[in-house]
C-alpha cells in the first residue's frame, strides 16, 4: 500500500543518512508470515505479540504436523519433530553417537552434519560474510565443481555466471528460470529489472541442461510485478 511504501522509504532514509526515493528501488515484494493461532483466550493479541516459534501437534488419527517457525530454524524444527515422534512411539528411538559430547543432546544426530559446500576442515582465514555481494564464495567447497563447468568465466551479471546456472540444474534440482533467479540466486529480490534481462539466457541454459520447459514467459510476468508500476515509470 502507498502508506507502507512511504513508511519504508522514510525509515530507510533515516537509517542510511541520506534521502531514499522510489527511483532507488530495484525490487519490491510483500509476503505474509504464517503464525500459530493462540488459544481462544488470547485471540485478541496483536500479531506482533504472537510467538514465532514452531508448534508440533498430533491428531487423533496419528498425523503429525509442524507449523509456524521460520526458514532459519528449519533444522531445529526437523530435529524436534523426530524427537517428538520417538517420544510418541511413532518412530523407534535411535542410539546416536555424538561426535562432540559437549554440544548437547540431539536425538537425530544432524547437528554435526555438514551442510552442502562446507569444507571438511578449516584451512585458516576468515569465512566469507553472508552480507557480501553474491558470488562464487557463497558456494564454499562446491565452487571447485562450478569452476569445471562450461561458462564459469562468462558472467550473466555480477555474482551470477553461466556455470552457476548449470550447477543449479545439475546439483540443486532447478528446473525453471524462477527456480534459478528467485530461489538458487537472489537476483529477483535484489534487482528485478536485471533478472528480467538475463532470464532468456538462463532459460536457454536450463533447456540445454534439463530438456524441460524453463517457463520463461511466466518468469517475465513475475519480474514485472517485482518492479511495480511506479518503479517502471
Amino acid at each position: 500500500m502507498e502508506a507502507e511504501i512511504n513508511f519504508i522509504l522514510e525509515e530507510a532514509s533515516i537509517a542510511l543518512g541520506q534521502p531514499v526515493t522510489r527511483a532507488d528501488v530495484k525490487s519490491i515484494w510483500v509476503g505474509l508470515r504464517p503464525l500459530v493461532r493462540p488459544p481462544a483466550a488470547d485471540a485478541t493479541q496483536h500479531t506482533r505479540q504472537v510467538s514465532r516459534e514452531h508448534t508440533i501437534v498430533k491428531s487423533a488419527q496419528g498425523l503429525v504436523t509442524v507449523t509456524g517457525g521460520k526458514w532459519t530454524t528449519y533444522r531445529a524444527m526437523a530435529e524436534d519433530v523426530i524427537q517428538r515422534c520417538q517420544e510418541w512411539g511413532s518412530l523407534e528411538p535411535r542410539n546416536v553417537v555424538q561426535p562432540n559430547p559437549t554440544a548437547g543432546a540431539d536425538a537425530t544426530g544432524t547437528s554435526h552434519h555438514r551442510l552442502a559446500g562446507t569444507p571438511a576442515q578449516t584451512h585458516g582465514g576468515e569465512a566469507a560474510s553472508l552480507t557480501a555481494a553474491p558470488g562464487a564464495h557463497l558456494y564454499g567447497s562446491d565452487n571447485t565443481q562450478i569452476q569445471t563447468l562450461p561458462g564459469h568465466d562468462r558472467w550473466l551479471t555480477p555474482g551470477l555466471s553461466e556455470a552457476m546456472v548449470r550447477f543449479a540444474a545439475r546439483s540443486e534440482f532447478a528446473l525453471t528460470v524462477e527456480d534459478v533467479l528467485a530461489r538458487r540466486s537472489r537476483l529477483l529480490f535484489l534487482d528485478a529489472k536485471t533478472a528480467q534481462q538475463v532470464a532468456p539466457r538462463v532459460a536457454d541454459i536450463l533447456s540445454e541442461e534439463t530438456g524441460n520447459n524453463p517457463a520463461l514467459p511466466e518468469f517475465l510476468g513475475l519480474s514485472e510485478a517485482y518492479q511495480g508500476a511506479w518503479a517502471r515509470a
